[in-house]
């Protein structure tokens, strides 16, 4: 009964988060105000609602209430904790603008921490709790596999391996089971659902899959379609989306969750408005050291590609002379770099000044107004020129599948050591499939030990 009620599990399950989370906050309450005065605790309303709120909204977008699904067991600790750090930072951020009065560090912190253990513990028993009643058989959905190939062959040994995922396979046939015979099964066997595995090479009169679903459908039975185009790509993730009342899969090499993609947005923001008030104090001594040391504008304007070949205007300080680009024709032969971008050490074309900004990376001050504008993040793959996106090669291209940045992985790994422009590359593709929050954090940090040793910037 329970399995037909996967909503009302989850709301259960999220009521019943919510009560222990109360009951966490009265605990802090009492232990601290034990050593420390306090309020009265109702004024406290807005720490606890504040940080119910977030919790219940990354608990809902990482199915942490979905006991019911097999696969909620998966990386559910690393869930947990991301879940509480995202809420306890937002809510953090939130506190610093109520009043003191309203507001206790200790009490939040400790009221955090009891509240990450009572529900770290509530969900790691749980899952023992199934795969304990689901080893025994019970809380289990039998299942049909119809398919032919290897992943017809590797969900069958997977399911098989884990019963604590909850199904029980009846029985795996192949494609030559005909309608009929399919037919007779779901009438003579007490089967939930069907897993259709089905390869994406077949012959002219291969398996067609549509009588099957419209027997599956005409039976109430559920069908779960098994898309081996997936096998087709390396990197890419696919997410099923409805478009036009029409079901489609998506797949996306950088696609991130409407929470990272909130969290990364916030965290340009913050970095683009500490960035921003660097450049307004630096601007009137660099811009008179910059008109004195040679003729033309403070400000270096260039189009860059941006995220999926999008171009904008990217802003520097001025660090060469003002026929620098002409001038770049000539120097091409003498190239540090093998591949589709330009470094030459000692480049004539830098001005004293020049030199001087470049080495404290003093000239990207102005593309804190770039991370403003949206158009790149304090961190991502340096946006190249329409240029040299021309020399690309296929592979390249998708190191700019992304939002560049002021910083990068290929920045803080010995960039000077690297000759190479695929190697490069494969430090940005890197970055991009193994992207989260604390790596770019790490990489900021980085950034500035790397801008203490001085090391010349391009």
């Amino acid at each position: 009964m329970f399995k037909d009620h996967p909503s009302f599990i989850k709301q259960t399950s999220a009521a019943v988060d919510c009560v222990l989370l109360m009951c966490a906050f009265y605990i802090s309450y009492v232990i601290v105000s034990m050593f420390k005065p306090l309020s009265e605790i109702l004024n406290y309303w807005f720490m606890v609602v504040g940080f119910i709120g977030f919790y219940l909204y990354f608990g809902w977008t990482r199915s942490l209430f979905s006991i019911l699904q097999f696969n909620w067991m998966g990386h559910l600790l690393s869930r947990v904790v991301m879940i509480f750090l995202s809420a306890a930072f937002l809510g953090a951020a939130i506190l610093y603008m109520v009043p003191d009065t309203f507001n206790s560090r200790t009490l939040y912190i400790l009221f955090a921490t009891i509240s990450f253990v009572f529900i770290a513990v509530e969900k790691l028993t749980l899952k023992k709790f199934f795969v304990i009643i689901r080893r025994h058989n019970r809380n289990i959905t039998p299942i049909i596999i119809i398919g032919r190939g290897r992943m017809a062959a590797q969900i069958y040994k997977e399911i098989s391996s884990h019963p604590e995922w909850g199904f029980r396979i009846v029985k795996l046939f192949d494609l030559s089971t005909t309608p009929l015979q399919f037919e007779e099964i779901l009438k003579n066997s007490y089967v939930e659902e069907v897993f259709f595995c089905v390869p994406r090479a077949m012959t002219k009169k291969g398996f067609v899959i549509d009588s099957y679903l419209q027997i599956c459908e005409e039976m109430g039975r559920t069908a779960r379609v098994f898309m081996n185009i997936l096998a087709s790509t390396r990197l890419a993730t696919w997410q099923y989306h409805r478009f036009m009342d029409r079901p489609t899969v998506i797949s996306s090499t950088a696609d991130l969750d409407p929470d990272q993609m909130l969290f990364k947005r916030i965290f340009d923001v913050c970095g683009g408005l500490i960035g921003l008030t660097a450049l307004v104090v630096s601007y009137p001594v660099l811009a008179l050291l910059i008109k004195l040391n040679s003729p033309g504008p403070v400000f270096f304007k260039q189009v860059r590609v941006g995220r999926n070949g999008k171009r904008f205007i990217i802003f520097k300080y001025r660090t060469m002379s003002i026929d620098a680009e002409q001038r770049k024709k000539d120097l091409m032969d003498k190239n540090d770099l093998d591949g589709a971008v330009f470094k030459m050490k000692d480049d004539p074309r830098i001005t004293p000044i020049g030199k001087f900004m470049r080495k404290f990376s003093l000239d990207e001050l102005p593309q804190f107004i770039n991370v403003l504008k949206g158009e790149m993040g304090l961190v991502g793959t340096r946006p190249p020129t329409p240029d040299e996106v021309c020399q690309y090669q296929k592979w390249h291209h998708r190191r700019i599948s992304i939002r560049p940045g002021l910083t990068g992985l290929w920045q803080v790994s010995g960039r000077n050591r690297i000759s190479n422009f695929d190697e490069i590359v494969k430090l940005d593709l890197n970055y991009i499939d193994s992207w989260s929050m604390w790596l770019d954090i790490k990489i900021i940090f980085k950034t500035i030990f790397v801008l203490f040793q001085r090391d010349e910037a391009f």
